[in-house]
C-alpha cells in the first residue's frame, strides 16, 4: 500500500513539474486578456510605429490623380457647368501632397488655375479607398480669385498601380467684389502606389500587409 502511494505522489509531481516547464515565463506573468490584446495588436497594427516616421521627399513615391469630368449643381450651360483637373504629387503614407492645374470650365476665357492639394486616405477595405482633399490656390481671372476647395473620394484600385472612382465637393471662390460656392461631383482616377488598410503604401512585388479576402499581385497604392 505504502509503495502505492509513493508511486501515485512521485506521478503525480513529474506531471506538475513538466506542465510548468512548458509554460513560458510571460505566460506566467500575463493574464489570459493580456495575451489576447497583444495577439490583436500584432494581427491588427502594422509594424511601423508611424509617431518616429519621417517625411523623406526622396524616397517617396510618385502619383497622378486626376478628374477628367466634374459637373456642378444648378442651372446653367455644359460649358459653364463642366470642370476638370489634374494634380501631380507624392505619397507619405497616408498623406498624398500635390499640385494641381485645371478648369474650373470649358470656357476659353480666365478659367484655369493652380491649387496646392492634401489629401488623407482616411479608410480601406479590400479594393475600396476613401479619402479627403481639402486644397488652396487662385484662379486667373481678372480679380485674381482665391479658390478653396473640400473634396471626398471614392475609389476602386482595378490594376495594381491604377484607381477609378467617384468624387463630390465644393468649390469656393472669392475676390474684393464677389464671392460663389460650387458643389460638383464627378469621376477621378488615380495612378500610384496602393494601400493597406492602415494606410502603410505596398510597394509592387512585395506581399500584401492587411487585405482580407484577396490574393494574387503586391499592391502599393
Amino acid at each position: 500500500m505504502q509503495v502505492r502511494l509513493l508511486a501515485f505522489f512521485l506521478t503525480t509531481l513529474l506531471i506538475q513539474s513538466t506542465n510548468l516547464l512548458a509554460q513560458s515565463p510571460t505566460d506566467s506573468l500575463k493574464s489570459r486578456a493580456a495575451q489576447n490584446r497583444d495577439a490583436y495588436r500584432a494581427l491588427s497594427r502594422s509594424p511601423e510605429d508611424t509617431t518616429r516616421s519621417v517625411f523623406n521627399f526622396k524616397a517617396a513615391p510618385w502619383y497622378v490623380r486626376a478628374s477628367p469630368f466634374l459637373i456642378y449643381t444648378g442651372a446653367g450651360k455644359p460649358k459653364d457647368r463642366i470642370a476638370q483637373s489634374i494634380e501631380v504629387g507624392k505619397s507619405f503614407n497616408v498623406i498624398d501632397l500635390g499640385i494641381a492645374v485645371g478648369r474650373n470650365a470649358l470656357r476659353p476665357d480666365s478659367t484655369f488655375f493652380v491649387e496646392g492639394r492634401v489629401t488623407m486616405d482616411v479608410a480601406n477595405y479590400g479594393v475600396f479607398a476613401n479619402e479627403m482633399t481639402i486644397g488652396a490656390g487662385r484662379v486667373f481671372d481678372q480679380q485674381g480669385s482665391l479658390m478653396l476647395e473640400l473634396t471626398y473620394n471614392i475609389i476602386a484600385q482595378i490594376a495594381p498601380r491604377f484607381a477609378i472612382g467617384l468624387t463630390t465637393g465644393y468649390y469656393d471662390f472669392s475676390n474684393e467684389t464677389s464671392d460663389a460656392s460650387k458643389t460638383f461631383y464627378g469621376i477621378c482616377v488615380r495612378y500610384g502606389l496602393l494601400r493597406t488598410d492602415s494606410g502603410s503604401l505596398i510597394r509592387i512585388g512585395r506581399p500584401r500587409l492587411g487585405r482580407t479576402g484577396r490574393s494574387g499581385h503586391g499592391r502599393g497604392r
